[in-house]
């Protein structure tokens, strides 16, 4: 009896150490909380965590030494990155930035009819280069529950160059963008979103619903302005303004529809497009 005893006891005991060891190496530690509630329930942003979804317009938290995360909206989620970019890092990237072609629409190989003196460069997130080293701290902030990635995770860095009096009108930024990260790199620029925080009405169901609910509005007394012009709220070379495109249930967010404002002299921006990379697949670097 006893050594029938023994042998379960050894039996169980063997199980316990495999599940440890099995748990060990798969990671099934609980990763940082965060929500993706249905659309219907809570109109939660897809990729948000609950810390970021939860913070007050207005609050901000300090990231690393210089670096600070302010709200600014919460339908949908726009956040300021101040200081994101040193003022070498914004140089470099401009320097680093050639072959500029006329800002097209996705998938098209005609100029946009949205933009206008608008030209674009695309720089690949190179490993030990500055584009992939702030890809890498902006995915940590705005997306810590998933494990970066920078070849299938985020987009090469847009690097657009605008004339004086270049803007690109109302647009939304589709293609499953789940999150859009834009750096001032000459402290020139203003972009307007003109439904975030002021639409009291329906969620915009596509792009002509979103254009007529802007219609009669103006920057400064609707919606969100990020202006390096001193105006709405401010920023300046080096900081980034960040806001979610899509629902949790993978429907467009129409209220971060945005524009480009007209630019006062010349102006130099980028864009990090951040798409979702389920776990298991092309999780690596």
């Amino acid at each position: 009896m006893r050594a029938i005893q023994t042998a379960k006891w050894m039996q169980i005991n063997f199980l316990v150490t495999a599940f440890t060891r099995t748990s060990a190496w798969l990671d099934l530690s609980p990763r940082p909380s965060y929500r993706l509630t249905k659309r219907w329930s809570s109109k939660s942003s897809f990729g948000i965590p609950a810390n970021l979804e939860e913070m007050e317009v207005g609050h901000s938290f300090q990231y690393e030494s210089a670096v600070v995360i302010e709200k600014v909206s919460s339908r949908p989620p726009i956040f300021v990155l101040r200081n994101i970019l040193s003022k070498d890092n914004c140089n470099t990237i401009i320097k680093s930035a050639s072959n500029f072609e006329p800002g097209r629409t996705l998938l098209s190989k005609e100029a946009s009819p949205y933009r206008k003196a608008c030209y674009v460069a695309w720089l690949p997130n190179d490993e030990d280069s500055v584009q992939r080293s702030v890809a890498n701290k902006c995915h940590t902030i705005l997306m810590p529950h998933r494990i970066f990635n920078a070849e299938r995770g985020v987009e090469s860095l847009q690097v657009v160059r605008y004339d004086q009096q270049g803007e690109y009108v109302l647009h939304h930024d589709s293609n499953k963008r789940l999150l859009t990260v834009l750096y001032y790199l000459n402290g020139i620029g203003e972009t307007w979103f003109p439904l975030a925080d002021s639409h009291n009405g329906p969620d915009p169901r596509n792009r002509e619903e979103a254009l007529q609910y802007c219609m009669g509005k103006v920057p400064l007394q609707s919606g969100v302005l990020v202006s390096c012009e001193g105006r709405g709220v401010q920023v300046q070379q080096g900081d980034a303004v960040a806001f979610f495109n899509f629902f949790a249930d993978m429907t467009a967010d129409w209220r971060s529809i945005h524009a480009g404002m007209p630019a006062s002299s010349t102006k130099w921006i980028a864009n990090h497009w951040y798409h979702y990379v389920p776990f298991g697949f092309a999780d690596q670097i």
